[in-house]
């Protein structure tokens, strides 16, 4: 235990005095957080395309603390240094090698899983953690806690239920099977699934019942189901790449070595610092191979190398399953070391990209600073790209803190940074996205209700009449013109309100004010 949290710890400060610019996507759930702040909710106010649990979780933190920004990398930087430690549980238990643990551990934090994919690196781990407690003991408290982790994955992201649910039932199933007696896998889901439904039910039923009572499911279902096919369609690109089925392979492998020969049971031996001593078994593996199976083939699209670290945790820990399966534990030392002084160099060459030369104690105490005043100021190096600093500016000046911002394109930063709501349902409107007559019919009677001060259209007007023509006569009909922002970018245009009083010009845009 004293291992893994000294891993974990570790795996913060890494991750912190390396953090990077935050990523566009980031800020859609940021300026859903910000949202919430403002007094709106998910599916009365906003669209929610099935991932409501953590945007509302950093609400209710920054509710207290009273930074959305840096109380937002916290939690995520805390909840993946927590899936770093829950790795090195993992890969330990499964390989028999404490080495070849702090060697999974290592990939898992050293690949920088990018902040806004957190949720994917949680999730997993402590499945897998839950399960394979329930395999080592299957009793109704275990069983219970796997139900309610079920119910957080689903609320954290609908899709995530499909994965835990299905290696789970692989886990029940597998729980009671024998060689000479299979009628007990009936038996085992007659017992159990009932209660393993029941409590993961429970848990989501209130959120279910709001967005009835709000939206509907079918339509609230209808629009998370057009959000991901149009997100496939943009970020499918031509089909897989071919490292994809390499590492498509690692899990099939996996699944049929549990199937095909017996499974060495790895037990670990007791000490002070782990005082729990727990197996590793066939039914272990192919829960594990069938989590990481699914995952891989939902999550590893368009640039593979880019989205690898988000599945790498529960791939790493199938890896050494396998090893451990295959070699002896004086070849998983020798590897697990070998595999340990590569990682550190590459940990060496990522605090060197960060600025440091030496990583002494006072150059910690100083990047500790320098991170901690970005977060807090939200300062040009913690943006993705700053390309609009003059419209957040603008709009932090000549608009009043009530009034709303209405996006066309992909910059949902804009709304955030300028601490405005934003209008219509969505932080930006994305060509491609919300398309359909009832997304536009919804918008519309948000944007009746919302006092909207500006619209900003990144790609221009034509394209924006072009997605959503309702809303361009929305904005028409209630006296919006068209201004030009060349100062900024030749496509941006921004829509505001007629008026008949001669207003001040903002010098740095040349907008009215």
């Amino acid at each position: 235990m004293r291992r893994a949290t000294l891993i974990g710890l570790l795996a913060f400060a890494f991750r912190y005095l390396t953090l990077s610019p935050l990523e566009n996507d980031h800020f859609v759930m940021l300026a859903r957080a910000q949202q919430v702040l403002f007094g709106d909710w998910p599916v009365r106010h906003f669209e929610d395309p099935g991932q409501p649990l953590f945007y509302l979780m950093t609400s209710a933190l920054a509710s207290v603390v009273g930074h959305v920004l840096a109380t937002n990398v916290i939690l995520c930087l805390t909840l993946q240094s927590i899936a770093a430690a829950i790795t090195y549980v993992l890969a330990r238990r499964a390989s028999g090698s404490t080495a070849v643990g702090f060697a999974a551990a290592l990939v898992a934090i050293v690949s920088s899983p990018r902040l806004y994919n957190t949720t994917k690196v949680i999730v997993p781990v402590v499945a897998l953690l839950l399960q394979w407690r329930y395999a080592d003991a299957p009793t109704r408290g275990r069983l219970t806690a796997l139900g309610v982790w079920t119910a957080v994955a689903f609320l954290l992201r609908h899709d995530y239920a499909v994965y835990v649910v299905a290696s789970t039932l692989v886990l029940i199933g597998m729980v009671r099977l024998k060689p000479d007696s299979t009628g007990l896998v009936v038996s085992a889901f007659r017992r159990t699934l009932p209660l393993y439904a029941g409590v993961a039910l429970a848990c989501v039923l209130p959120w279910l019942i709001y967005v009835q009572w709000n939206e509907g499911l079918v339509e609230y279902a209808s629009a998370a189901l057009r959000f991901v096919q149009a997100e496939g369609h943009r970020t499918g690109g031509a089909g897989p790449q071919t490292l994809y089925y390499f590492i498509a392979l690692i899990p099939l492998c996996a699944l049929v070595l549990a199937f095909v020969r017996p499974v060495r049971i790895v037990r670990l031996k007791a000490d002070t610092t782990d005082p729990v001593v727990s197996g590793f078994s066939r039914t272990s593996l192919a829960s594990t191979s069938i989590l990481v199976l699914l995952m891989n083939a939902v999550f590893l699209r368009d640039v593979l190398v880019a989205r690898l670290p988000d599945v790498i945790a529960p791939t790493a820990v199938l890896i050494a399953a396998v090893i451990g399966q295959v070699f002896t534990p004086r070849t998983l030392r020798v590897g697990a070391f070998v595999m340990v002084a590569a990682t550190l160099v590459l940990v060496t060459a990522a605090l060197a990209r960060a600025g440091y030369r030496v990583p002494t104690p006072a150059a910690i105490v100083r990047q500790t600073g320098r991170m901690s005043d970005r977060l807090v100021h939200a300062s040009p190096e913690i943006q993705p790209s700053p390309r609009y600093p003059a419209l957040v500016t603008y709009l932090s000046r000549c608009t009043q803190p009530g009034q709303r911002v209405f996006v066309a394109g992909f910059a949902p930063q804009i709304p955030f940074l300028a601490q405005r709501p934003f209008a219509g349902g969505l932080p930006s409107w994305i060509p491609g996205y919300y398309e359909t007559p009832a997304d536009m019919r919804r918008a519309r009677q948000r944007l009746d209700r919302e006092n909207v001060a500006a619209a900003v259209l990144l790609e221009g007007s034509d394209t924006f009449t072009r997605s959503w023509p309702e809303l361009a006569a929305w904005f028409r009909a209630h006296g919006f013109e068209e201004h030009q922002v060349p100062r900024v970018g030749d496509t941006v245009r921004v829509w505001l309100p007629r008026s008949g009083v001669a207003s001040v010009v903002d010098e740095e845009t040349g907008l009215p004010c």
